[in-house]
């Protein structure tokens, strides 16, 4: 089932990050860093309000989802919570904007802010929604019409001389398009407060409150140093680490993301339906499957980021982004293997409060680090202040699993031959990476598939020779 639903969500996610891929390519060749910048940091805020205000709601979704089913309770408790957060949030941004308002804090700053929260958290709910019933085709669906329009209706407003905000209105109305149909059949456009249970809420707070705290802390890993670098440097230095932090992650971590959205509602279920020993051995197969799409990903990207940065970059975001992609890369996969392989544990087991201790640690050491090390370092000081982030908080919150839960039942066999066979595909595509142009990076990035099959077969990876045997005596 796993490989199943993972090939699907590949399919279904992949395209839109291809077109994410093709996105910025075109708008840093159409945006200035500067513009760039601005666009990115109202982006980064909209996330962190995202993460304090309405992520909860949708992992309670996702988790309790197998529990209740789509019922009118769950779907009316839902809607009505995600409506009265969107009042919340529109009272705070007057409030904001009449105590703290500025040149740069202006209504339509605030405003673009609010609407691009709302539309990336509604957009998220329907996402979880099709997670949690086991429809990957239903979730490609809304992400590719999301990218696909988002792209189309921002690429021309900017080219038609609105510049960034001509982009985030166009990636708000692309949100729109998406979820329109969905918002229509499953959530309706009316309110039925009879159906509005307190309990239910009260289970979702239960689980989602420190899973709050804790998204918050990550987007604060991930998105603080943008906001540091606008106050330390400027906004055409947070363009260009935006542009290339951005660009680095539609691939590792898009990549770990894709698998964790088949494997994540699978161990859930395992859970529920046949307990805790059954769960654990999905939770190891998970993470096979993540390390063996995710590490050669990661490998090659590093080693091909001069023709990545020079085909898919702007000429003026190219000579930075060629000496962050190492940092951000080997981030990524951190922040990759935390969320999808250390942090499941805590879902599991319903111990969500624990996941606050690695976060808080890393969040507080990201924080100081980006202090210290921009002002000496420029933008690469903040890539390597996330890459010691990431790493504090994976290797403490494995510390934390091991001995308040349970050790992580991780495939040490599977990884050792992953990563062998990782080494024999980079070694192989060092011999070509300063190559540049389209062919060649289809020839590069061919080569480097093969290369690691074969390697992946020579050691028998994930028991891939079994798989291929049976496979050929299905076919015959």
């Amino acid at each position: 089932m796993l490989s199943k639903h993972a090939a699907a969500y590949l399919l279904s996610h992949g395209v839109p990050s291809l077109i994410g891929f093709l996105s910025i390519a075109v708008y840093t060749n159409l945006l200035s860093p500067a513009q760039y910048g601005a666009y990115a940091l109202i982006f980064a805020i909209a996330t962190v309000m995202n993460s304090v205000v309405f992520e909860w709601l949708r992992l309670s979704l996702l988790r309790f989802y197998p529990k209740y089913g789509e019922t009118p309770q769950v779907i009316e408790t839902i809607k009505i919570s995600f409506i009265g957060i969107m009042i919340i949030t529109a009272i705070l941004a007057v409030f904001t904007l009449v105590f703290f308002g500025n040149e740069q804090i202006s209504p339509l700053f605030m405003g673009f802010v609010l609407l691009l929260s709302w539309s990336q958290s509604w957009n998220s709910m329907n996402l979880s929604l099709a997670r949690a019933e086991l429809k990957p085709m239903k979730y490609g669906v809304i992400a590719f019409t999301r990218a696909l329009l988002g792209f189309i209706f921002g690429t021309s407003l900017i080219y038609f001389g609105f510049g960034e905000h001509g982009l985030l209105l166009g990636i708000i109305f692309g949100f729109w398009c998406a979820i329109f149909f969905p918002t229509f059949k499953t959530w309706k456009f009316k309110l039925d407060f009879k159906e509005f249970d307190k309990s239910m809420i009260k289970e979702f707070a239960r689980y989602g409150t420190p899973l709050t705290l804790t998204l918050l802390l990550s987007v604060i890993i991930h998105n603080s140093d943008r906001l540091i670098i606008e106050y330390l440097l400027t906004t055409s230095d947070t363009g260009i680490y935006s542009v290339t932090y951005d660009l680095t992650e539609q691939s590792v971590f898009t990549l770990m993301m894709i698998i964790n959205l088949a494997a994540f509602p699978i161990a859930m279920r395992m859970m529920e339906d046949k307990g805790e020993a059954a769960a654990y051995e999905q939770v190891k197969k998970n993470i096979s499957l993540l390390f063996f799409i995710a590490m050669p990903a990661a490998g090659g990207f590093i080693v091909l980021a001069p023709n990545i940065a020079d085909l898919l970059l702007g000429e003026a975001f190219r000579s930075d982004a060629l000496q962050l992609i190492p940092f951000i890369v080997v981030g990524a996969l951190l922040k990759g293997f935390k969320l999808y392989c250390v942090d499941i544990m805590f879902h599991l087991k319903k111990k969500t409060a624990l996941q606050i201790i690695p976060v808080v640690v890393a969040a507080v050491v990201n924080v100081i680090l980006n202090f210290l090390l921009i002002p000496l370092m420029g933008i690469e000081g903040a890539a390597i202040a996330t890459v010691v982030a990431y790493l504090i908080a994976v290797v403490s919150a494995w510390i934390l699993v091991h001995y308040q839960i349970d050790p992580i039942p991780f495939p040490i066999a599977d990884f050792m031959k992953i990563l062998l066979s990782t080494l024999v595909m980079v070694s192989t595509l060092w011999w070509i990476r300063d190559l540049l142009g389209l062919v060649m990076i289809i020839v590069q990035v061919i080569t480097g598939v093969l290369v690691y099959i074969l390697a992946a077969l020579l050691f028998n990876t994930m028991s891939i020779r079994q798989l291929v045997l049976k496979q050929i005596k299905a076919k015959n």
